[in-house]
């Protein structure tokens, strides 16, 4: 038994630090995602690995002692996720409410999500994986919204927008693909604050879809290299099909100068609705410094495979900052990620 738990020990010590090794490929990129189930597993294996150990026993011992390493690493990088802070009071001041979903395509409750919406009211309402059937089935709530812009498919990376505030403009960005929209809308808030929302649905590192993570990690930089040209307060949210706390998540956010909303909030695991002991940080959103998150919540199961992701913030006009320009070594490593995603894509047509 004791020799079965070292084994495993060492096993389960490496998956701490696949994620960090510099391959793309997703067997690599999924122990990212799981880091909260396999620290729990972690967890099992070295306390039960103490009540087996036998004294004089040094491979049980190192294996021990590296597995106890491998769970702190694992600790630090979720830690800043861990919920200090407080929702605030928004007071008088005038929020954006942001709802975004992804709806899973096959998923013909309609009247769920459209019954969400008219309780959460939201001032904009993303949704993803919609096609020409979610498109006419949500036609119901466009009464209730000013600016409306849709880029259905059919290949599960459909995506509409659905606005209460003033848009001066919006338009249909095609990153890496032509078949994966992104929508860039320019809007106005309630207390006339120009600033710029933008819905993202890269494609995820998995055996059934990409090989490996270099088109989503294209798409995030192409992203992020266009927000830093805007010259505007952003705010990007979505079906990242990536983690908060992986590294081309980390470097999005620094690349595009924006901050991750779960910071202290909480980790939030909007993926899968079930089981829920697997589920992780799937939808994520990002914002611009001087974009103030009053409160995230999961919403509801909607009969898709993920939960509704609601986001409250405020614009605080004296503190908002448009984004930086990338440094020429940040700028050099995007263009390099950028190039591998489009060289990527065009294998896989």
């Amino acid at each position: 038994m004791t020799t079965a738990i070292t084994i495993i020990a060492y096993i389960f010590a490496t998956f701490s630090f696949l994620p960090e090794i510099g391959t793309t490929h997703w067997f690599f990129r999924i122990f990212d995602f799981i880091r909260i189930q396999v620290v729990l597993l972690q967890s099992i294996v070295f306390v039960t690995g103490l009540f087996l150990f036998e004294e004089g026993n040094t491979l049980m011992l190192a294996a021990l002692i590296i597995l106890f390493i491998a769970i702190i690493y694992q600790a630090i990088v979720i830690a800043p996720y861990i919920p200090f802070k407080k929702n605030k009071d928004k007071g008088q001041k005038s929020t954006i409410n942001i709802l975004s979903v992804n709806v899973l395509q096959k998923n013909d409750n309609y009247e769920e999500l459209i019954k969400l919406v008219k309780e959460v009211d939201p001032d904009i309402l993303l949704t993803m994986e919609t096609n020409k059937a979610w498109e006419q089935a949500l036609e119901k709530i466009e009464v209730d919204y000013i600016s409306v812009h849709k880029a259905p498919k059919e290949n599960r990376y459909g995506m509409h927008f659905y606005s209460k505030l003033k848009a001066h403009k919006i338009q249909t960005h095609y990153f890496i693909s032509d078949e994966r929209p992104a929508i860039e809308a320019h809007l106005v808030d309630k207390n006339g604050n120009d600033f710029a929302f933008i819905g993202i649905h890269p494609p995820p590192p998995s055996p059934t879809e990409k090989t490996t993570s270099k088109q989503k990690d294209g798409e995030l930089m192409k992203a992020a290299k266009h927000i830093c040209e805007l010259n505007m307060p952003t705010i990007v949210t979505g079906d990242f099909n990536n983690v908060c706390w992986s590294k081309s998540s980390k470097l999005f956010s620094k690349a595009a100068s924006l901050v991750d909303a779960r910071l202290g909030k909480g980790i939030y695991g909007t993926f899968p609705v079930s089981p829920a002991i697997f589920r992780f940080p799937l939808d994520l959103l990002y914002h611009s410094k001087g974009i103030e998150v009053n409160q995230l919540k999961i919403l509801r199961d909607i009969s898709s495979d993920h939960f509704p992701f609601y986001t409250e913030l405020t614009i605080v006009n004296e503190h908002a900052e448009p984004n930086s320009n990338l440094d020429k070594d940040l700028k050099e490593k995007a263009d390099e990620i950028i190039e591998e995603g489009e060289q990527a894509e065009e294998i896989d047509e």
